[in-house]
């Protein structure tokens, strides 16, 4: 699922999220070591992408999950941890969620470890002088240095523990690890104020999804981002939530990613990860240049039922309606309607309620991440249903319009 940006380096290392960004000049990229992307000569995938690369400037390893308990409840969970940072100093972030379907109520966490707050003691002055008119970073700073951080954000006191090989990630109780050789299998662990999940997701059938074809995905060059996706997987386990435990069932998804680069400057990104009725699974995003407006790239990437995998690069995207979040007043697209030509699909996704945005570390507030809904026809008319995530990148808080200049009388 996801983002980076050409400065990559510079502003993922320093706010771990590349997705709560705005652009950092190119000279801050300039004044920071950058590795160098390596050609791959390797096939692309699983188990052998499972762990960590540490050339990359940022990575991370995403999942999600519809859940249904034994009583009959439904929720999703989506959790995503990041590893940032370059010259071989890492640090982490991890943004997680769970969303009640019945009561279409989310509640959302943004958190980073201690060498993450590390490194933005270190990068944050540089960004500060690059944009002498934003205090945001040097406030951000002043917090950190008293070793706090913004609400809702969390300060995780420790340094995340990763293993390579088996990989796994943990903050504390929060973690993620592969289970088996072949990195089929998941085990996922995330706990809020109020809830506990404990799931594990598995796909030993379906082969993983190489979005765009090969799962090169940098707009410079295919090598300098990867995308790999496990869909449809199998998810068991328990959730704790008001002092009850039940076991819960559902179907989940992982997305794998990594490299030093994916898009310029000021950007976000539309993007869509949909289980569909036939049995299909579908990528499909855009990426945008917010200042000139310019879409970057569009492209899907279909995982048939049977396993094949087409792709289709002149999928078209037209939003409507907008929901505003109260908090960040960052007003986001709701309704959207994706057409595939080479497919054949027309699809209207809608959320399944709007309240679903993750506050975010960085220059930027929010990302809207959440449950949607999906209806439409295939090639041939028939029609087609599914469920998924929608992630929406790169909105901003529309500026107040400056206060009219008083006139003196005479």
């Amino acid at each position: 699922m996801r983002f980076r940006r050409q400065f990559t380096a510079a502003a993922c290392a320093a706010f771990g999220f590349a997705a709560s960004l705005t652009a950092v000049p190119p000279v801050a990229a300039q004044q920071i070591p950058m590795p160098p992307a390596p050609k791959r000569t390797t096939p692309v995938g699983l188990p052998q992408d499972a762990g960590p690369h540490d050339y990359a400037a940022i990575e991370w390893w995403y999942f999600n999950s519809f859940l249904t308990t034994e009583s009959g409840k439904r929720y999703a969970v989506v959790g995503s941890f990041f590893r940032t940072g370059v010259s071989g100093k890492k640090g982490h972030y991890l943004i997680y969620a769970l969303a009640d379907l019945g009561a279409n109520t989310k509640t959302a966490y943004s958190v980073i470890d201690r060498a993450n707050r590390d490194l933005l003691l270190g990068y944050l002055p540089l960004i500060a002088s690059m944009r002498p008119d934003d205090p945001r970073p040097m406030q951000l700073l002043a917090q950190l240095q008293k070793n706090r951080l913004p609400k809702p954000h969390r300060l995780y006191p420790q340094a995340a523990r990763v293993t390579p090989k088996p990989f796994s990630i943990a903050f504390g109780k929060n973690t993620l690890r592969q289970v088996g050789a072949d990195a089929r299998t998941w085990k996922a662990t995330l706990q809020g104020d109020d809830f506990a999940v404990d799931l594990t997701l598995s796909q030993p059938d379906r082969p993983a999804m190489l979005v765009g074809g090969t799962g090169k995905t940098g707009l410079g060059r295919p090598d300098d981002m990867f995308y790999v996706s496990l869909t449809r997987m199998r998810s068991e386990g328990t959730l704790t939530r008001g002092g009850k435990t039940e076991k819960v069932t559902g179907d989940g998804w992982l997305d794998r990613q990594w490299g030093t680069s994916w898009v310029v400057q000021d950007n976000g990104w539309d993007w869509f990860g949909l289980q569909l009725s036939d049995g299909s699974d579908l990528i499909v995003y855009r990426l945008r240049d917010n200042k000139t407006r310019k879409i970057l790239r569009a492209e899907a990437t279909l995982l048939g039922q049977d396993g094949r995998q087409t792709v289709d690069r002149s999928a078209t995207f037209k939003s409507s309606g907008a929901w505003t979040d109260p908090v960040s007043k960052i007003a986001y697209p709701q309704t959207w309607t994706v057409t595939l030509p080479k497919t054949g699909h027309a699809l209207t996704i809608t959320p399944a309620f709007p309240a679903q945005t993750i506050p975010v570390l960085g220059i930027g507030d929010a990302i809207w991440e959440g449950v949607v809904n999906v209806a439409g026809t295939v090639k041939d008319g028939t029609s087609i249903t599914g469920r998924g995530y929608m992630e929406l990148v790169g909105y901003r808080a529309a500026k107040a319009a400056p206060a009219a200049r008083a006139s003196r009388s005479r």
